[in-house]
């Protein structure tokens, strides 16, 4: 059922009532007295299932997934076959024989069964650094927003750690939390990479396309850790006016990251719900609000910046070092921009 339901095509809401409408259909047609014809429910689905695939062009079909399946339906006819008759032989026809040999064949199955169990999978190793319980088999797209949502955890992070800093207070502490935090997208980020690079899932969109759009995402929380290890260096400047302006660049910063979880959000209901024509036109407004908020950012860094350096030639040294860390920010939100902007074939196409 996780073959069916993930590994052949992406399926949506709207998908999979098509392909069990269609699935039951053709199986009470077949049904019918005047056909009568034996049909198994397990493959009739495989094929409403690849049709549904089909509908959106044959890239978003795996046919190696559905070629093993194929091939597992002409294989099991003689391997069952050959089955049948070695426990018949076996047996002889007689109880004695019946009460030895089902023990024996019982034992294998649950051998085979047990050597040859999936391993564990390492999403729900990182969903649970997260947050997420591992109890259910999410979409990829649901694993994206979970990378988002950890994005969002470590520029919250730093955002704390630069609250601190402009008052002159240690932020060791909220800069090692940034730092776990952003490892712990990244490990997120790895699993889903790996998972999508395996084609264990298939996507309406390409699987280069979404590796693209996590990249994307990766880099805000990679920026905030090196906003966090600016930080470490040295004191900000001091001057009140100009860690003031600092502290609301990180804000205004925080905003965007803050709008780009919401439109990632959006992102993910969208795949659910069948990429209806309304819902990327929604997506769309999300992208723009984020550009919008990366435009406001820069408005922020534009002033600070111009400000250190109209007021910094006493302290050069401190000055320059606080550009670096609203260079780093605005980096941050540079990044939320791409990272958002990336959406867009999904909008267009």
């Amino acid at each position: 059922m996780e073959t069916i339901g993930h590994k052949i095509t992406d399926i949506t809401p709207t998908r999979g009532f098509a392909a069990e409408f269609g699935a039951a259909t053709t199986i009470l047609v077949f049904s019918m007295p005047f056909l009568a014809v034996p049909v198994s429910t397990t493959h009739t689905l495989v094929g409403a299932v690849v049709g549904v695939g089909l509908a959106g062009g044959a890239k978003n079909v795996d046919f190696r997934v559905f070629g093993k399946i194929f091939a597992s339906w002409v294989a099991s006819l003689p391997a069952a076959g050959f089955g049948a008759v070695t426990l018949y032989v076996a047996m002889g026809s007689t109880a004695i024989n019946l009460i030895v040999v089902l023990p024996i064949a019982f034992a294998t199955v649950a051998y085979v069964l047990w050597v040859t169990r999936d391993d564990e999978v390492v999403i729900e190793d990182a969903l649970a650094d997260v947050g997420g319980d591992g109890t259910k088999q999410p979409t990829v797209f649901e694993l994206f927003h979970k990378h988002a949502e950890a994005v969002e955890v470590t520029v919250d992070h730093m955002l704390t750690a630069v609250h601190k800093a402009t008052k002159g207070e240690d932020a060791s502490a909220e800069i090692q939390a940034t730092i776990d935090a952003e490892l712990a997208a990244d490990n997120l980020k790895n699993a889903l990479r790996e998972k999508v690079s395996s084609r264990e899932w298939k996507l309406l969109i390409g699987s280069d396309e979404f590796l693209f759009m996590l990249g994307r995402q990766d880099r805000i929380a990679d920026y905030a850790q090196n906003v966090a290890e600016q930080l470490s260096f040295r004191p900000l400047y001091d001057n009140d006016e100009a860690r003031q302006m600092v502290m609301e660049m990180a804000e205004a910063v925080q905003k965007t990251v803050a709008v780009y979880e919401d439109t990632v959000l959006h992102l993910r209901d969208l795949t659910l719900s069948g990429y209806t024509k309304t819902g990327r036109e929604e997506l769309l407004k999300y992208v723009q609000e984020v550009n919008l908020a990366e435009h406001e950012a820069d408005l922020v860094e534009s002033n600070a910046a111009g400000f250190v350096f109209r007021t910094g030639g006493d302290d050069a040294l401190a000055a320059v070092h606080m550009y670096r860390v609203l260079q780093r920010l605005d980096d941050v939100a540079n990044a939320c921009e791409e990272a958002a902007n990336a959406f867009l074939p999904i909008v267009f196409n």
